[in-house]
């Protein structure tokens, strides 16, 4: 028995992992190899002039900009190669508050194609949720930057592991770089995929929803999407938001519970893959966890008591999408 049990989990982590990295790397190499090129021809710094105000609001140097570019764009394990492709040509190494305040604003805006399509789909629209996790993770990072240099803390320099860089210059040395880098990629994502399946069977993750449920109820989202918003805080928009699409069909869930819903999911979720990600990464609990999970709620708070009585009409010309309006009408009919 426990032999079958082993063996069915080790089937299952596997064929997840190689999905999984398919996926992600079918986007992460041509990003690589765009970022090769803006090094190899000093592109890179005329990138970094235009985000340079953006970057500095946050306490971070310009060349950070391409690897939050990159995050938006690709996915974060894409933002973390550019992150080590770019670290060694820093003039100074990033300090512990730096580097957190980086992976925060990475957590908050993040895989826009993917997650903000969902969202769409869902319901909202695309342009009000790419400003508003965008504009969030610029309003997170200044606070964060703000408070760790306010009171002087880790303010240490952090020095990433050598194993991911490139330190020959060579073309032959960056592609073997690179290859160690997406071997390095599966054994975490192998890892982490583990970690979860074991967690969910064991409990522990029915735990967590349990003690969440309160906290989320608190909110003031509707009880109808409290258990596809937990587990979108707890595995990722890629479930919670799919999940909202497909009760969004079978059920007439009301367009503010779902955007309610995304809204939260939007600035906190996948609290155990993405975290321990960041953390493994040198991101600091402080911000990483405690600042984005205690923001993530008084956002959401406020924007539920200021939306809650608004008109539905105005509402739904606001945040809703045309598809899913004309869907209401047709079913009120």
């Amino acid at each position: 028995m426990p032999l079958k049990f082993l063996k069915d989990l080790l089937i299952y982590t596997s064929k997840r992992s190689l999905k999984t990295c398919w996926i992600l790397f079918k986007l992460m190499i041509p990003i690589s190899i765009i970022i090769r090129f803006i090094q190899e021809f000093n592109i890179l710094p005329y990138i970094s002039t235009y985000l340079d105000p953006v970057m500095k609001l946050c306490g971070l140097p310009a060349e950070m900009s391409l690897v939050w570019i990159t995050s938006m764009i690709v996915n974060i394990y894409g933002g973390l190669l550019s992150l080590f492709a770019i670290y060694p040509s820093l003039s100074e190494p990033l300090s512990s508050a730096q580097l957190t305040v980086l992976l925060t604003m990475v957590l908050i805006a993040h895989t826009f194609p993917i997650e903000l399509k969902i969202a769409q789909k869902a319901g909202v629209k695309f342009g009000f949720m790419l400003l508003f996790r965008f504009g969030c993770g610029i309003l997170f990072g200044m606070l964060l930057s703000f408070i760790y240099s306010t009171f002087h803390v880790l303010q240490e320099p952090v020095h990433l592991s050598k194993a991911f860089m490139v330190q020959d210059p060579s073309w032959k040395a960056w592609i073997l770089n690179e290859l160690k880098n997406y071997l390095i990629i599966i054994c975490i994502i192998f890892s982490l995929i583990l970690a979860m399946r074991i967690l969910e069977m064991t409990g522990f993750m029915r735990r967590i929803n349990q003690a969440l449920h309160p906290i989320i109820k608190s909110l003031g989202i509707s009880e109808e999407v409290l258990p596809i918003t937990i587990i979108g805080l707890t595995l990722g928009i890629g479930y919670g938001g799919g999940l909202v699409i497909e009760e969004s069909r079978q059920k007439q869930l009301k367009p503010k519970d779902i955007f309610y819903s995304l809204i939260l999911m939007g600035l906190f979720h996948s609290i155990f893959e993405d975290t321990l990600l960041m953390l493994g990464m040198g991101g600091h609990y402080s911000g990483v966890i405690i600042f984005r999970f205690i923001m993530a709620f008084i956002i959401t708070f406020v924007i539920v008591r200021l939306t809650r009585n608004m008109k539905e009409e105005t509402f739904n010309r606001l945040f809703i999408t045309k598809s899913s309006i004309k869907k209401i009408k047709s079913t009120s009919i």
